[in-house]
């Protein structure tokens, strides 16, 4: 009965385990090739164990080796960064190590022994929290391994030694009792350490956030003033430019009128620097899109309601847009020349929520793959990945809606606005 318990055990806190791994990492091999990597290691462990059974009495310190292994396929199956999945590989298998050695101590507490059957209830409650886990946490370490991807293996080091530190703590069982109070506060700290970790990243990703606006401000801020200077000189010139056209209708060639009129007005049109919206750092953002957009042979139609003060950080709303919008130009560039490139974007107010819809062209089709959209036609993410997007519409409460049908992808995003915005600016969505 016992090794029945054990048997069952170990599958739940592998299955456990790899789900987790679904949960923070995103997959970029076929089914059948994470499934066979997974077999593959499996197998592969279950004869290591017998042979080092043979040369290590412990069976802990032999399960912590061969679990170890599983880093092989995490590294195969996700497309992070080895850095990344090193991490998450070692945060996670900490988490239920911790698990493990919690009901473990109630064991020997209530039993003076270990049976099992405390062991494989928590790792059963660890296993119906990944819902929870997946809604409350998994945003958190996105933007962790978004960081990391940037940085060296420093990051890495910490769970590693987590793991190590409670590792210990497994291989010294039979002094559980006498190790709880060190092994809780090692715990508490590890998981205060976690909290520092996550609170200086994110506080690196609002600087990184701030210093991209500053830079989009100061180039809407000379685009303006070169604006304004050349419609300064074009005053200057209107007269030279009205005296010609009044020479050809004079001459009655008004054809050559027309043609001096059209090229007049389309240099204008180059030198006029649009306002979408009175928000002032979304107007910024989006006219740098229409710039970026405009020099891609896209098309993009606004109809924005952005007033000044919304009540949401002017940050988020930027990185929500600019998520967005990026990823819609980079999905129409994919487009072939001669083929319809084009974005919408809508802004509204209504009942107290700001709702944001965009809708973008794109070529091929697209394959749901976790929080992201991964094209047919070349395998490519085309950067749709939206993990932020959907962090920050939880953040105020909203939702973000991803369809895509017909070679068009939508996506709409609504967030609550506070209690303090007027009911007068809503405005019904069509």
């Amino acid at each position: 009965m016992q090794e029945s318990i054990v048997f069952i055990s170990r599958g739940m806190f592998l299955i456990t385990n790899i789900l987790l791994l679904y949960i923070f990492l995103t997959p970029k091999r076929p089914f059948w090739f994470q499934i066979t990597a997974l077999s593959v290691t499996w197998i592969a462990i279950y004869f290591l164990r017998d042979i080092l059974q043979s040369i290590i009495p412990d069976p802990f310190l032999v399960g912590y080796l061969v679990g170890s292994l599983y880093i092989i396929p995490c590294a195969l199956i996700f497309k992070e960064t080895i850095n990344a999945k090193l991490f998450v590989f070692f945060m996670i298998f900490s988490l239920s190590q911790f698990t493990f050695l919690i009901f473990l101590f109630l064991e020997q507490l209530v039993f003076n022994h270990l049976v099992g059957s405390l062991i494989l209830a928590g790792l059963l409650l660890e296993a119906a929290s990944l819902p929870l886990i997946k809604k409350y946490v998994s945003p958190h370490v996105s933007n962790i391994i978004a960081i990391i991807d940037q940085r060296n293996f420093a990051f890495t080091c910490f769970p590693l030694l987590s793991f190590v530190l409670l590792a210990f703590y497994g291989v010294q069982r039979t002094y559980l009792l006498s190790n709880f109070i060190p092994l809780v506060v090692s715990t508490l700290l590890i998981l205060f350490t976690y909290y520092l970790i996550a609170t200086a990243i994110y506080q690196t990703m609002r600087n990184q956030q701030a210093e991209k606006q500053l830079a989009l401000q100061r180039e809407h801020y000379r685009s303006l003033n070169d604006s304004i200077n050349a419609m300064k000189t074009m005053r200057h010139d209107l007269r030279h430019h009205l005296v010609t056209c009044l020479e050809f209708l004079v001459k009655k060639n008004s054809a050559a009128a027309e043609n001096y009129l059209g090229q007049l007005c389309n240099h204008y049109d180059d030198i006029a620097i649009p306002k979408v919206c009175s928000n002032q750092f979304a107007d910024a953002l989006i006219c740098h899109y229409l710039k970026v957009a405009k020099e891609q042979g896209v098309n993009i139609n606004t109809n924005l309601h952005l007033p000044d003060d919304l009540g949401i950080d002017d940050q988020d709303l930027c990185v929500i847009l600019g998520n967005c919008l990026e990823n819609a130009i980079e999905a129409c560039s994919k487009i072939p020349k001669n083929q319809l490139r084009y974005i919408d974007i809508k802004t509204t107010i209504t009942k107290n929520h700001l709702v944001i819809k965009i809708a973008n062209s794109f070529c091929g089709s697209a394959i749901r793959q976790g929080d992201s959209f991964v094209s047919s036609k070349n395998g490519d993410s085309h950067g749709m990945g939206l993990s932020s997007v959907k962090a920050l519409t939880s953040k105020y409460h909203g939702y973000c809606s991803i369809n895509c049908e017909q070679q068009v992808f939508k996506v709409a995003v609504s967030l609550k606005l506070p209690e303090t915005v007027a009911e007068s600016q809503s405005l019904s969505i069509s």
